[in-house]
C-alpha cells in the first residue's frame, strides 16, 4: 500500500483529522491535508514518518521510511481531549509536539483539545473543528477573544465582547441564526479557557 494510501487509513480508522496529525508533527493544520490529497511536500521527514509510526503503533516502513536509528527525535506530550460535556471523549488523549506546544502556550499543562459540535460559530469554526484551549482560573480577568464556556449540559465556544464601562461581558455566536448574549455580568459566565488554536477538518 502506498505510503499517502496508509496514512490516510489510519487517520480514518483513528477517528483523527489531518488538523490533529499535522499538530503532533508541530506543523501548520493543512500539512498533512496537503501530503495526501496534492502530494506536497513529495514525501516527509524521517523523523515525521518514525513520529507517525510510534503514534500509530505501526512499522515505519508502512509510512514510506527506513528501518533504523530515527532522526531528530522529539519531545511528545499528552493533552487531554475534551467531549462537549467537558468529561475525558472515549479517545482520551492527542499527542503533541512538545516544542510546538510550548510555543503556543506558557503553560501546556493548563491545556486541553475541544472537537466543535454544531454551527454556532461558523464560518469561523465548523461542525468537527478542534480548537486547543488554555484553562482559564474562575473569576481570572478576560480579555476579548473566542472562549469555551460551560453551559447547563455542554461546553461549546463563544466570542466574547467585554464592555469596560459596565464591567459586563457580551457572548456572540459568529452565524446570525443563533442568538447572541448581552450585558452578562463575568461570574454569570462560567469561562472553561481561552482558545490559542484552531484545527480545520478536512473532509
Amino acid at each position: 500500500m502506498e505510503p499517502r494510501e496508509a496514512l490516510d487509513g489510519l487517520i480514518s480508522e483513528r477517528g483523527e483529522t489531518y488538523a490533529s496529525i499535522s499538530r503532533l508533527l508541530g506543523r501548520n493544520s493543512a500539512y498533512i491535508q496537503q501530503f495526501i490529497k496534492r502530494g506536497s511536500p513529495a514525501r516527509l521527514d524521517q523523523s515525521d514518518i518514525a513520529l507517525l509510526a510510534l503514534h500509530f503503533d505501526v512499522p515505519v516502513e508502512m509510512l514510506g521510511g527506513k528501518e533504523g536509528p530515527t532522526v531528530g527525535q522529539r519531545s511528545i506530550v499528552k493533552v487531554p481531549l475534551l467531549n462537549g460535556t467537558g468529561n475525558d471523549s472515549r479517545s482520551q488523549w492527542r499527542l503533541v509536539d512538545a516544542a510546538w506546544l510550548g510555543r503556543l502556550c506558557d503553560q501546556p499543562a493548563s491545556v486541553a483539545i475541544l472537537p466543535i459540535v454544531g454551527e454556532a460559530m461558523e464560518p469561523t469554526l465548523c461542525n468537527g473543528d478542534e480548537v486547543m484551549i488554555s484553562r482559564v482560573r474562575f473569576q481570572e480577568r478576560v480579555r476579548e477573544g473566542l472562549y469555551a464556556i460551560r453551559g447547563s449540559s455542554e461546553i461549546f465556544v463563544r466570542r466574547i465582547a467585554i464592555d469596560p464601562t459596565k464591567s459586563r461581558l457580551t457572548v456572540l455566536t459568529d452565524h446570525p441564526a443563533y442568538p447572541s448574549w448581552q450585558g452578562i455580568q463575568r461570574k454569570g459566565v462560567d469561562i472553561v479557557g481561552r482558545v490559542i488554536w484552531i484545527g480545520a477538518r478536512v473532509a
